[in-house]
């Protein structure tokens, strides 16, 4: 393992980090079956994440037969083209999901491949607060962020402060569907609301993701000390205290809290990257190949970091290895699929029968 570079302890300065979330946009826990064709009779496996918070699910299969499970089989005993859909009802919401189609063929060979299942192809909510008191108007927030429909929930959230004070719980719940709906200004309004209520390590690093993802460094470095002054062993908050030192120039200290993370916790493959990367900025570039050599031990594979590796390596002039992370970075890289943007994924032209 290679030595620790920096000083042997860390001083919180008014400024300290939290890891920094993404704020990419939420995943939406949607009912969901698998597969979506194969040979008669074909049992399909149906299940809704999520749905434990609705007051009722109702599955349609679209061969006459229905279930209210969250999680079940339904096995199909006729060629053809069936159309599922899945309902949850909570307080004053209705959700409808439709489907493409299950193909039900005589054949065991797939045409469609569709390694993940059935996805909705459309979702329709009908959502209302009218006439809901603050009990049913929260557990339809919840529900609606249960099952992945962050807008309709930031909106129920909304609706119930304009009711009744949010507790803590409630509060930092809407930070989060807000924080996910990349509503930044107005998730920082909310986790102070709820710091207001009670004051803890993990809102305060909420707050502080938030805040510097706003571009409000130094605001998210002081948030940061604080939760690490609540929170002093939590090895992540040191390393994403030292991402927001770095962003801010602090180099010497960004390089000590990223020691101090490294102490806590040693298995951080992806933080020891970082910290390769720092070092290779400011030239101590043998201390960074050991950094890049302790990631990849840790398990860190990517192509981008044995590409960088091999670039440390070829600074040292030790061309052989440089060599041979190179090809490593080759052998590891994976090439972006169109099915990240969408998918050609139509139902077959052939008939039912015919060998396509």
């Amino acid at each position: 393992m290679p030595e620790y570079s920096g000083s042997n302890r860390i001083i919180i300065a008014p400024a300290v980090l939290l890891c920094l979330l993404c704020f990419s946009s939420c995943v939406s826990a949607a009912p969901t079956y698998a597969p979506t064709e194969g040979k008669n009779p074909l049992p399909v496996y149906f299940t809704f994440p999520g749905g434990e918070e609705c007051d009722k699910v109702l599955w349609t299969f679209g061969d006459g037969n229905t279930s209210s499970a969250l999680t079940t089989d339904h096995t199909y005993h006729s060629l053809g083209i069936y159309y599922p859909k899945c309902e949850c009802e909570l307080p004053g919401a209705n959700i409808s999901y439709t489907y493409d189609y299950v193909y039900v063929i005589p054949w065991s060979s797939s045409i469609r491949d569709s390694v993940t299942g059935g996805k909705p192809s459309q979702v329709r909510v009908n959502r209302s607060s009218e006439n809901l008191g603050a009990e049913s108007l929260k557990k339809q927030a919840e529900g609606l962020a249960a099952i992945g429909e962050m807008k309709h929930a930031a909106d129920a959230y909304a609706d119930l402060q304009k009711t009744s004070d949010l507790d803590y719980d409630t509060l930092t719940t809407y930070g989060d569907v807000l924080t996910g709906l990349g509503r930044l200004s107005e998730a920082e309004v909310v986790f102070k609301e709820a710091l207001a209520t009670n004051e803890t390590a993990p809102v305060m690093k909420k707050l502080a993701d938030v805040l510097f993802s706003l571009g409000k460094t130094s605001e998210a470095i002081d948030v940061m000390n604080q939760t690490l002054i609540l929170s002093p062993q939590d090895a992540a908050a040191y390393g994403t205290y030292a991402g927001f030192l770095q962003k801010a120039g602090k180099t010497t200290e960004a390089l000590d809290a990223y020691n101090q993370s490294f102490r806590l916790s040693d298995n951080q493959p992806q933080l020891w990257s970082e910290y390769a990367g720092i070092l290779t900025s400011i030239g101590r570039i043998e201390q960074a190949a050991g950094a890049y050599e302790h990631a990849i031990n840790l398990g860190s594979s990517g192509s981008d970091v044995w590409n960088s590796y091999s670039r440390v390596l070829q600074k040292l002039g030790r061309k052989d290895e440089a060599q041979r992370a190179k090809e490593q970075a080759m052998n590891t890289y994976t090439p972006i699929s169109s099915s990240m943007f969408g998918s050609n994924d139509n139902i077959p032209t052939c008939g039912i029968g015919s060998l396509c």
